[in-house]
C-alpha cells in the first residue's frame, strides 16, 4: 500500500457540496486547479517508488518546451498560461515518466495543444478550445480525444475519442456536460480515494489480471464503494419510512433500538450460488431491512426465502469464466410474470451472461427488476458497483418530439424500443467508457431525490405506484428519469 502520507494535502481543495467550484467563469481557477494537478503527478511519482525529493517543482510547460512554448502565449487566455506556468512535469530528462492518470497521458506538447479541427468543425471561435490533457493511445483513449478546455467557457470535457464529440459538442448545445477544470480534476482524485482507481508501480501485477496504464489500475469495485452504497441505501430508507410514519396507527410507529437486519442472511445468498466475494453480496448482506415492501414502483426488496431469492437468479448458476461475475437480480418486479427480454444484443451483461444463440443455456427472458452488473474483472473500465433496470417494456426515446423521450445522463435519447437504459450514463464528461453502467448509489440518490421532491407518492407499504411508473420517462417529464452527469 502506497504511503500518501508525504504528499501535500488537498482535501481542502477538492470540489464538494459544501465546497463548490469557482462562480466566476470568467477565467480558471488557476491556482486551486494545478495544486490538484500537482497532487496527481506526485501520486504517480512516489507510486512507482520514486522520491518525492526528486521531482522539482519548477518543471512546467513553459520550462520544458521553452520558446515554442512561449511563441504561444498570446493565443492563451492569461489564467490558463499561469495554469500551464504552475503545474509540474516530470522532468524529461529523468526515467520514463508514468501516465498522469489512467485517462490522460499528460499536459499535451505544444503542436498538439490546440484543437483547431475540432474548433472549426463545430465553428467555436478561433483558438478557443484546447486539448489541454492527451488521452493513453490505446488504452481507452484514441487520437483525437483527450481533455479539452474551452478558453471561452473556462470549462472542461473529456473526449475519449472522436466518436464522443457530438455528446458534448458544441458546448452552448451541452452546459451539463462541460465543468470547470477542478470539477474535472476533483473527481479523478475521488476515483483514487474511493480506490476505485490505485496506483502501484508498473510491473506489480494487477489484482484481477487486467491491463495497468503505467502505475493506475482500475478495480471492480472496492471496498469505501461498498460503504458509500449502503449510506445511500440508508437515506432512502430513511426518507420512505418518514413518511410511512404518519400513516400508521399510534401503536404501530413505535420504533426500538433493535439492531436491524440485512436485506439477506449469507445463507440465503449461498444457496444461490451469489459469488463471494463480490459486490452484489457485500451490499445485500451489509444494507438494512426496512419494514416496508416497495422500494420503488413495481419494484420489491429481495425475498428473504432461501428457495424464492434463488429461483429469481437466472444468472449466478451458469457456467462462465473465473473472473466473470454475473448479474444479480437485487430489487424484483412485484408482478413475476413480468419478463424482460435480453435476446441477442439487446442484453446489457457481458458475454458470459448474453444468450448469442437458440442453444445458449443463458435465457434470452428474465424477471423485470434491478440487477447488479455483470462484470469480466481483468477487463477494462468495468463496475461491479453499476446496475441495470431491466423493464417488462421498451421505452420509445426519440419521439420527434424535444419535450418529451427518455433520456440519458448525457441527455441524448435511450435507442428507441430499449429496455435497459434508464438511469444510464451514455457519453462521461469526466472520462471512460461509454458502456459503463451508472452506480447503484447513484440509483439510491435519485430514487430519494423524488420521494423528497414528492413525485413518487409513498403509502404504508412503500413506494407506491406500479412498473408502468416508468413510462413517464418517455414523457414531458423525463428530466425525472435522469441521473445529472457524473463519473
Amino acid at each position: 500500500m502506497m504511503d500518501v502520507s508525504q504528499l501535500p494535502s488537498v482535501d481542502g481543495l477538492l470540489v464538494t457540496a459544501d465546497n463548490p467550484a469557482r462562480a466566476d467563469l470568467s477565467r480558471m481557477d488557476y491556482e486551486r486547479c494545478a495544486a490538484l494537478h500537482n497532487y496527481l503527478v506526485r501520486y504517480a511519482w512516489v507510486s512507482e517508488g520514486r522520491p518525492l525529493a526528486s521531482l522539482h517543482g519548477n518543471n512546467t510547460f513553459f520550462t520544458t518546451h521553452g520558446a515554442v512554448a512561449e511563441d504561444l502565449r498570446p493565443r492563451l487566455h492569461p489564467s490558463l498560461a499561469a495554469f500551464l506556468a504552475t503545474a509540474i512535469l516530470p522532468p524529461a530528462d529523468g526515467p520514463e515518466p508514468a501516465p498522469f492518470f489512467f485517462w490522460a497521458s499528460g499536459l499535451s506538447d505544444p503542436d498538439d495543444l490546440f484543437a483547431d479541427q475540432v474548433t472549426d468543425l463545430f465553428d467555436e471561435p478561433e483558438d478557443s478550445i484546447v486539448c489541454l490533457y492527451f488521452p493513453n493511445i490505446g488504452q481507452g483513449g484514441e487520437f483525437g480525444g483527450g481533455l479539452f478546455y474551452h478558453q471561452g467557457f473556462h470549462r472542461a470535457a473529456v473526449f475519449m475519442h472522436m466518436d464522443d464529440y457530438d455528446y458534448a459538442l458544441p458546448v452552448e448545445a451541452h452546459p451539463s456536460l462541460w465543468h470547470p477544470l477542478e470539477t474535472v480534476l476533483s473527481n479523478w482524485i475521488d476515483l483514487i480515494q474511493l480506490g476505485k482507481i490505485t496506483a502501484s508501480p508498473r510491473d506489480a501485477p494487477a489484482l484481477f489480471g487486467s491491463e495497468k496504464i503505467g502505475p493506475w489500475e482500475w478495480r471492480p469495485y472496492s471496498e469505501a464503494q461498498v460503504t458509500t452504497c449502503v449510506s445511500a441505501w440508508d437515506l432512502l430508507c430513511n426518507a420512505i419510512e418518514a413518511r410511512i410514519l404518519p400513516l400508521l396507527p399510534p401503536t404501530s410507529a413505535t420504533t426500538n433500538a433493535v439492531e436491524p437486519e440485512p436485506l439477506l442472511a449469507s445463507s440465503v445468498l449461498d444457496a444461490a450460488s451469489v459469488p463471494d466475494p463480490c459486490f452484489a453480496r457485500a451490499f445485500l448482506s451489509r444494507a438494512r431491512r426496512p419494514q416496508f415492501r416497495f422500494i420503488a414502483p413495481g419494484l420489491l426488496l429481495p425475498p428473504t426465502d432461501v428457495s424464492e431469492f434463488a429461483a429469481l437468479q437466472p444468472f449466478t448458476r451458469l457456467p462462465r469464466d473465473a473472473q466473470a461475475v454475473p448479474p444479480v437480480c437485487l430489487f424484483p418486479a412485484a408482478r413475476s410474470e413480468l419478463k424482460a427480454d435480453l435476446t441477442g444484443w439487446s442484453s446489457p451483461f457481458c458475454n458470459d451472461f448474453r444468450a448469442t444463440s437458440a442453444n445458449s443455456p443463458v435465457p434470452s427472458q428474465v424477471s423485470a427488476g434491478v440487477y447488479s452488473e455483470s462484470v469480466e474483472r481483468n477487463a477494462y473500465d468495468n463496475a461491479e458497483e453499476g446496475f441495470r433496470l431491466l423493464l417488462p417494456y421498451g421505452l420509445e426515446g426519440n419521439v420527434g418530439d424535444e419535450s418529451a423521450g427518455a433520456r440519458k445522463s448525457d441527455g441524448s435519447f435511450v435507442r428507441a424500443g430499449t429496455a435497459v437504459e434508464l438511469f444510464q450514463h451514455g457519453y462521461k464528461p469526466f472520462g471512460g467508457d461509454y458502456y459503463r453502467p451508472q452506480r447503484l448509489e447513484r440509483l439510491f440518490d435519485h430514487w430519494r431525490k423524488m420521494v423528497d421532491e414528492g413525485i413518487w407518492s409513498v403509502g404504508p407499504q412503500g413506494v407506491e405506484g406500479t412498473i408502468d411508473t416508468f413510462r413517464h420517462a418517455d414523457t414531458a417529464h423525463w428530466r425525472d428519469y435522469v441521473i445529472p452527469p457524473t463519473w
